[in-house]
């Protein structure tokens, strides 16, 4: 490296980074770290996609009808809602696009800058030229930056080359924006940001997502081309029936235009997505990144939670509490720093040795703060050493191994720590002093510690040997490691059992460790744990039944984590799996839905994952499901609430023109329908809350079809319950010769009060009719109820508004009937839960 180089890179690091003032200005000057990209929906292009709906075309129809008739008035009123529905549209849309544009920004690269003197995690996009950024195992590299402090740093440079192994990175050598650190660590200065950098001057682009239609999307825009030919079909006979029989075919197609209105479930796309764009938006304001929208429709259907102890069961605040050397144990959170005998100092001494230089994962940040705690100033600290070889840790030895030369010459002295057992393999034990010791860590284990096992040795080789077992270690000794158990947990797995929802522990912990923790969580089976090494030796069949029962699996690899979601998903589970690091990554693109740790995981494992957690919480998990459930649940709702209310609006329309009746419902009637049901349905049933039974139901089936009996059955109940109240209201006026235009106005009013009505009723049947009430009286609820009768009361009492809806004057016993009638016509529904209850109590008694 450049001597100026060198300087500017230990001036920066000695001054604490870039300053907040100096980012800014940058950022400023030079713009954010990005790609250009294709931007989210800009407002006109959400109007012009909502100009492109079969409503706009269908009004504006109407309304030049209207104008050809004669009929101005009319044709003003119509575009006049037309303006509304679609501001209403075009208002609904923007918000769900704001919420994906903030979940685009949570879901950007991140990078670990030096800024102000402090250590932090941005987002990728704000990393600017000068930055000092720290590289780990598994990151993505933010931006093109110069190598200035290096230990065994590789790249994988595929995306720029096209070439799969790993390039090795020396000081001053550069990392580019877009490759994966497969290994080591390292500090960067960083020399170029966005277009700037390497990728952006070929004009690739590394984030770019495919659009991912989920299969609620394919189910409604195969229901809706559907329901389209059927609407075009019943129309073209409406509009033939009633020219042949009325003589007026300009009549008639405008008749036929009110009726593909009543029939086209129009806002049923707009009203999916805005409930998984919301959906997933307010996900994240629970810190819970959704990366995939088809997460959502997942989350109902989870069986199997699979999680990872540290960090998400425990709260990843690890503290060395226990030490064991010599045929002595110590706790050091009760000891003075004086008092720790030299046998500890050298456990210490030798597992921080094995630990990395700028320890960002807490078990290694425990060592550094206990070294600090009883080895500051004495001759077990080395500073000065300098790391010349590290032996990461694999599949096949759980330990890792540092090499160490001091500058003042002489051999290597070498640091190793890992799982005891591994530890006694390469201290190549008697069998009796192995048993002896792995006694002692199920001991230790037993007390919930993580337990690791230290050793030591000496070479004067040169080159280092290949292996670590090719070095002569000498055990030293245990370490103890406490993480409490986060408080809340054992409450949220008491809530998944109740939810049908079985938890399984998946750690790379000693049996008893885990054990141990299972029993403080009170998962099912604690006692029961599968080590990792056992899941090798069971065939697929074997392991598919043994999965089925075992709650707790140890000292699991990677690899075995794949084959247990495999062998899970095998037995017909909807597995969910965490993971954090990088080769979590095959297992979470495996599970039906894979969580990424946020706040320790690595960028490989968010890439590969469908749902982030920025908090690393397993309360959040299950706070995801609960959501995604409530989604679900309110998804289903609006659309019992949309098909039922379509049945009248459709059946109104029709029954006049067949039996040559007086017509009912005009485009103005169903357009005016249409500002009551489009924010009922996308905002009414959006905001509200889950049931309180929610989480007590057992997970739905994940081939269930969202449009199925349990919509389509409640739906034809209360629409068709709907329409032969309306068809009654309209037969006994019409009957006692209350003419035409009064008949329309009983039947509309009468519509508008059920439809109200119906928003109360739309939904789960396993709650009474208050807890109904309660639930869906939100806040857009207050305001959409009582604007809705000042709109019904303005074109009732408004004589300018009552001749342009062809209404006649309701008087106040009319009112009352419209009233009771159009609650009835639904609530009656409300009583057959009830009834089926009577009756099964007494078929029991």
């Amino acid at each position: 490296m450049k001597k100026d180089s060198q300087q500017d890179y230990h001036n920066r690091l000695s001054s604490g980074g870039l300053t907040q003032s100096v980012v800014l200005k940058l950022q400023e000057e030079e713009g954010y770290n990005e790609l250009p990209k294709s931007e989210g929906r800009k407002n006109f292009v959400i109007i012009l996609g909502v100009l492109k709906e079969p409503m706009v075309y269908i009004l504006l129809a109407c309304g030049i009808i209207y104008f050809i008739v004669g009929d101005q008035q009319e044709a003003l009123m119509l575009l006049i809602f037309l303006f509304i529905i679609v501001g209403i549209t075009i208002i609904q849309e923007a918000k769900a696009e704001r919420a994906l544009e903030a979940l685009r920004d949570l879901s950007s690269p991140r990078a670990n800058v030096l800024r102000d003197g402090i250590k932090q995690r941005i987002a990728g996009k704000e990393v600017v030229r000068g930055d000092i950024i720290y590289l780990a195992e598994g990151d993505r590299v933010s931006a093109d930056a110069e190598v200035m402090s290096n230990s065994f740093l590789a790249a994988n440079e595929s995306l720029l080359t096209g070439e799969a192994l790993p390039v090795e990175k020396e000081i001053a050598s550069i990392v580019y924006a877009g490759t994966t650190i497969v290994r080591g660590q390292g500090i960067a200065l960083v020399k170029g940001i966005g277009a700037n950098t390497e990728i952006g001057k070929i004009g690739k682009l590394i984030q770019s997502e495919q659009v991912i239609i989920t299969s609620l999307e394919k189910q409604t825009n195969i229901l809706v081309k559907k329901t389209a030919w059927v609407a075009v079909v019943i129309c073209l006979v409406v509009v033939i029936v009633y020219a042949l029989t009325r003589n007026d075919w300009l009549q008639g197609l405008l008749n036929g235009l009110s009726l593909a209105m009543a029939i086209m479930p129009n806002e049923l796309p707009a009203v999916l997505a805005i409930f998984l764009a919301l959906g997933a938006w307010r996900l994240s304001q629970r810190r819970v990144l959704t990366r995939r929208l088809s997460a959502i429709e997942n989350l109902g259907a989870a069986t199997v939670l699979c999680v990872d102890k540290t960090g998400t069961l425990t709260l990843n605040q690890m503290t060395i509490q226990q030490i064991y050397s010599q045929n002595k144990f110590v706790n050091i959170t009760d000891t003075n720093v004086s008092t720790l005998g030299e046998e500890f100092h050298e456990v210490l001494e030798y597992g921080i040795l094995a630990s990395r230089l700028d320890p960002f994962d807490p078990m290694e940040l425990a060592f550094i703060n206990a070294g600090e705690r009883f080895l500051e100033g004495t001759e077990h600290i080395h500073k000065d050493w300098l790391l010349k070889k590290e032996y990461p840790l694999s599949s096949e030895l759980l330990s890792l191994t540092h090499a160490w030369k001091p500058k003042t010459g002489g051999g290597f002295t070498i640091g190793t720590k890992g799982a005891p057992e591994a530890i006694i393999d390469l201290c190549h034990q008697s069998s009796e002093e192995a048993a002896a010791n792995l006694q002692i860590a199920e001991k230790m284990a037993s007390e919930g510690l993580r337990v690791l096992g230290v050793a030591k040795s000496f070479s004067n080789e040169t080159p280092l040997p290949e292996k670590q077992h090719d070095f002569d270690f000498t055990f030293v000794g245990f370490i103890g490691i406490a993480d409490p158990v986060r408080d809340e947990v054992p409450a949220a797995i008491a809530e998944c059992r109740r939810a049908g929802i079985r938890v399984v522990m998946i750690t790379g912990d000693h049996p008893v460790t885990a054990g141990s923790i299972a029993k403080k969580i009170g998962l099912e089976n604690p006692d029961e744990v599968m080590v990792g090494a056992d899941i090798e030796k069971f065939s697929a069949t074997e392991l598919q039944k043994m999965v089925n029962r075992i709650n707790v699996f140890s000292r699991v690899t990677p690899a075995q984590k794949l084959r247990l979601v495999n062998s899970l998903k095998a037995s017909g589970e909807i597995v969910v799996m965490t993971g954090d690091g990088v080769n979590d990554a095959p297992a979470l693109k495996s599970a039906n839905i894979g969580i990424a740790m946020g706040g320790r995981g690595t960028d490989v494992a968010r890439e590969a994952s469908d749902i982030v957690l920025l908090d690393d919480d397993f309360t959040s998990i299950v706070e995801a499901i609960r959501m995604g459930r409530r989604i679900y649940a309110n998804l289903r709702s609006a659309l019992v609430y949309l098909f039922a209310v379509h049945i009248p609006i459709a059946g109104m329309s029709i029954f006049p023109v067949f039996f040559k009746l007086p017509l009912i419902l005009f485009p103005a009637h169903i357009a005016f329908l249409h500002l009551i049901i489009e924010p009922v349905s996308s905002m009414a049933f959006e905001v509200q809350p889950a049931g309180p039974e929610i989480m007590s139901l057992p997970p739905r089936d994940p081939k269930e079809k969202l449009l199925n009996r349990s919509v389509w059955g409640p739906s034809i109940l209360m629409g068709g319950s709907l329409l032969m109240a309306l068809l009654l209201v309209y037969t006994i006026s019409l009957t006692k010769g209350q003419g035409e235009n009064e008949a329309r106005a009983l039947v509309f009013t009468t519509l508008i009060i059920s439809n109200l009505t119906l928003i109360f009723l739309s939904g789960s049947s396993n709650l009474s009719f208050k807890q109904k009430v309660k639930l869906r009286l939100n806040n857009v609820v207050k305001v959409i109820i009582p604007l809705s009768l000042l709109m019904l009361a303005s074109v009732l009492y408004t004589t300018s508004m009552r001749e342009v809806f062809s209404f006649a004057y309701l008087h106040l016993e009319d009112l009352f009937l419209c009233f009771i009638i159009g609650i009835a016509a639904v609530i009656w529904i409300e009583l057959i839960p009830n009834f089926k209850k009577k009756k099964q109590k007494i078929k029991t008694n």
